[in-house]
């Protein structure tokens, strides 16, 4: 393993990265906690208004793939600059909107930027540091996530009630601003992704071994688009796309809620949006572990947990203290989801996963449209069946139906074909399969496979058994120079 000493100034470019992650994932979250007033000043009702977290869950799924693959071959830092100058001016649009159309144009702009940003911010924190580092960077620059749902969303939906919903776009947009200044002035400037280049036989001259450009180089188009075809890939974005829209049917609708439902004032809701960020940080957390030690079990546990936690809400949300604790547990729940999803795609994909990537971020954000979505025409639905009360239950059906997919047989899969080697991250850095977010004895599936993974690999398992017929050879020699000399010996001690 390479001890490559850090780059200069990663720590200041690690926390740029995650203040633009913090600034894009706020302005996300921020409108659930807005739609009440916002709805209230434009003459929408709130389901109307919900067409905002909607509009902008689709502007992902639709724009992301399509925007990775056109800056797939860009410099990062360039890449990341012109994100954040379309990000600024999506949100100028919806703070100066004249009507609730310009409003949802100017979320859509916003929204184009979101599916790239994540993968780009990832890779590039990852470059910045040693292999041995790149774990600890790339959670350094996901912390800024996790801020964002704890304190930037709530002090969003704070500002936005005290100021009016038009301050808080006016933030998002000065922050975005100051979040490219950040970018252009800490983040060093890296070279635009290439193919890999044919190896040579010139070693480099230092004696630390450093990455090579062969290193970074991102799997072909060909390669992506086979992993993304694979069916245990196809399962698991199905199993994504139908739990997100579960926890966002409640999530977007979780102000009105509370305040219809249970009863709290605009300011008690404030506080409850940043418990449920706690609660999405422990999640993280939690599900991390869990993760760690068997993905697709921690996926289905954490799922059934899900459907249970739903329905347990819907009983809940008409009792203040108990819903302050469901909400807390909802928090968990969900985010402690995201890593085994996220960890069984890579797994799947993982010697391509760039573009998976992509299309795992864009069917997450269509799970968001479709739940809220539903969410509103079950809130506008008339009699026992509708109204805010039906939302955790729909929920809860939600998640099972993502259970029984996590159950659907994938045999007769497709190999990923041969490749480089698995990166971890989106991004072409390499590393051993030992070097996965779990051990091979900690794999409920696929052990078969990571057992016999050395074939796979372009350079390893023949080059290793050369070198074993190399050193056997070498080792006769040794023996056949030892006879040699012990044949000569007595003749030098010959008078």
């Amino acid at each position: 393993m390479s001890d490559e000493p850090p780059r200069s100034g990663h720590r200041g470019a690690l926390g740029a990265l995650a203040a633009c992650l913090f600034v894009v994932v706020t302005a996300e979250y921020v409108v659930v906690g807005l739609l009440p007033p916002l709805s209230a000043d434009l003459g929408v009702s709130v389901p109307t208004a919900g067409l905002l977290v909607t509009g902008y869950a689709l502007a992902v799924t639709l724009g992301g793939p399509l925007v990775t693959v056109l800056t797939l071959r860009a410099p990062r830092r360039a890449t990341l600059l012109g994100l954040l100058a379309l990000f600024s001016c999506g949100n100028l649009l919806a703070a100066t909107a004249p009507g609730f159309g310009t409003l949802l144009a100017g979320r859509v702009l916003t929204a184009l930027t979101h599916g790239t940003f994540f993968a780009i911010c990832v890779v590039s924190a990852a470059a910045l540091v040693p292999e041995h580092r790149r774990g600890r960077a790339v959670a350094a620059v996901s912390a800024g996530l996790n801020l964002a749902t704890v304190l930037g969303a709530p002090l969003g939906t704070w500002l936005g009630e005290a100021q009016g919903w038009r301050s808080t776009f006016w933030a998002l947009t000065a922050t975005g601003a100051l979040a490219l200044a950040a970018v252009a002035t800490l983040v060093p400037a890296t070279p635009a992704p290439t193919a890999a280049p044919t190896p040579t036989a010139t070693p480099t001259p230092t004696a630390t071994p450093t990455p090579t450009a062969a290193d970074r180089a991102a799997p072909g188009l060909a390669a992506e688009a086979a992993a993304l075809r694979d069916p245990r890939v196809l399962r698991l974005l199905a199993v994504t796309l139908v739990t997100e829209a579960g926890i966002f049917a409640v999530y977007t609708y979780i102000a009105p809620l509370l305040g219809e439902t249970t009863g709290y004032g605009e300011r008690a809701v404030t506080v409850l949006l940043v418990v449920f960020g706690a609660g999405g940080v422990a999640g993280n957390l939690l599900g991390g572990r869990l993760t760690d030690r068997a993905p697709e079990r921690a996926l289905r546990f954490l799922i059934a947990l899900l459907a249970a936690g739903l329905a347990a809400f819907a009983l809940a949300c008409h009792q203040k203290t108990a819903a302050a604790v469901g909400v807390f547990c909802l928090g968990l729940l969900a985010f402690a989801l995201v890593p085994a999803l996220q960890t069984s795609v890579v797994l799947a994909a993982r010697r391509a996963p760039t573009l998976t990537v992509s299309a795992y971020t864009s069917v997450f954000n269509l799970g968001i449209a479709c739940g809220s979505w539903l969410g509103g025409l079950l809130i506008a639905a008339p009699g026992p069946a509708g109204g805010h009360g039906a939302l955790p239950l729909a929920g809860a059906l939600l998640a099972l139906a993502g259970l029984a997919l996590t159950r659907l047989p994938t045999n007769g899969h497709r190999r990923t074909p041969p490749g480089p080697e698995p990166p971890t991250t989106p991004g072409g850095f390499r590393t051993r399969s030992d070097q996965l977010p779990t051990t091979v004895r900690d794999l409920p599936t696929g052990d078969r496979e990571l057992r016999t993974g050395d074939r796979d690999l372009p350079t390893g398992d023949r080059e290793l058994r050369t070198g074993d017929r190399e050193l056997r050879t070498g080792d006769r020699e040794l023996r056949t120079g030892d006879r040699e000399l012990r044949t000569r010996e007595p003749e030098r001690k010959t008078p």
